[in-house]
This record gives structure tokens, C-alpha cells and sequence, in this order.
């Protein structure tokens, strides 16, 4: 499926909460992607990422993304902050090497416990392969669920695992709507 796709990075890599006003959070993420390709061929390759988020305003943040096949760039606003339950939409937009334009939607939902964090974050997915005759579109929708682990006051531990299924290919494409899912695990660390 996402032979087409390349390595679109589709983890949350953070918390359901954006970075207060006038700070800066820091991510590393190491991790790995596999997917199953039309013809069934399983592809699993080392991913790694690094960015940084910067709080904009008030429950407003802007965030970048630089990972080994492409970038991504964000803004999340914060709809929820309350003591146990925190939410979150992050449009973003993701270009993968050497072709193809994604734009995203991910609501990201946390459940705080103590000062850790379970997130979920299902997403819908537009892509755009623009290195042919014509650029074809897809769309995916999957999602991801993670564990924030808060180490201490400004060092964090996340493991996260998503999965993204294609619902749309290009007619002509179809058979990339019937492979199976990509699966992405990462482990990022946050420094705030």
C-alpha cells in the first residue's frame, strides 16, 4: 500500500496538550515502518525523525518535522484541557521524497494518568503523487495510540504504534486500496 505512499510518518510523536506560549518542545524518534505492497512483499525499514514544537498562544502551537524521507509541518489547537482529559486537532502537511504531498487531520485525544499520558489520535489522510503525467490522489485514514512516559519534570518517554490503511486510490491504482496496512512504532523522546 504505501509502496506508493513511501514512508509517510503517521505516529503523534507528543502529547493531546500544546506547548505553552513562548516554550519550545524538542522530539526524537526512533522507530520503524512496515508494509505490505500489492503483491503481498512485507517492506520493514528503520525510520528516525527529529523536530521541535514552539507554543505560538495560547493553546496554539506550530511544529516542524524532519525525518530520513521527508518533512512534516503542523499547527494544534487545543479544544480540551482539563485534569483527565485533554483534546486536539493538528492539520498538518507532509512532503515525502521525492514525490508526493500529503495533507493531514489528526484529532489527538489524551487520557492523563498522574503526569503520564495515553494518547489516542485518529487521523484522515489526502495524498498527492505528483511525479507522473498527471499527479494521482489517494486517501487513508488509521490512527495511532501511545504512552507518555514523564520521566521527570522536562524529559519524556514515548512509545506509539500507528496503523494507516489506503480507502481511495486513483482509479487505474485500486490494488493498492486492497493491500494491507502500514504499521509505524516509534519510541520518541520530548525534552521541554
Amino acid at each position: 500500500m504505501l509502496v506508493m505512499t513511501g514512508c509517510y510518518s503517521f505516529t503523534t510523536l507528543g502529547r493531546a496538550r500544546t506547548v505553552d506560549d513562548g516554550k519550545l518542545e524538542l522530539i526524537a524518534a526512533p522507530g520503524v515502518t512496515a508494509t505490505l505492497g500489492a503483491a503481498g512483499d512485507p517492506n520493514v525499514r528503520p525510520a528516525i525523525e527529529v523536530g521541535a514544537r514552539y507554543g505560538v498562544a495560547s493553546n496554539v502551537d506550530v511544529g516542524a518535522r524532519v525525518s530520513s524521507s521527508g518533512a512534516t509541518a503542523t499547527t494544534r489547537v487545543q479544544l480540551v484541557r482539563r485534569a483527565r482529559l485533554e483534546a486536539l486537532v493538528a492539520p498538518g502537511i507532509a512532503y515525502t521524497l521525492t514525490d508526493k504531498l500529503a495533507f493531514e487531520l489528526p484529532v489527538v485525544v489524551g487520557i492523563n494518568v498522574g503526569d503520564d499520558q495515553i494518547v489516542f489520535a485518529p487521523r484522515v489522510v489526502y495524498q498527492l503523487r505528483t511525479g507522473l503525467p498527471h499527479p494521482l490522489q489517494f486517501v487513508f485514514v488509521g490512527g495511532s495510540v501511545g504512552y507518555v512516559w514523564q520521566l521527570t519534570a522536562r524529559f519524556a518517554l514515548m512509545p506509539e504504534l500507528g496503523v494507516l490503511t489506503a480507502v481511495f486510490a486513483e482509479p487505474g491504482y485500486g490494488t493498492f486500496t486492497e493491500a494491507g496496512p502500514a504499521l509505524q512504532a516509534a519510541l520518541t523522546l520530548l525534552w521541554d
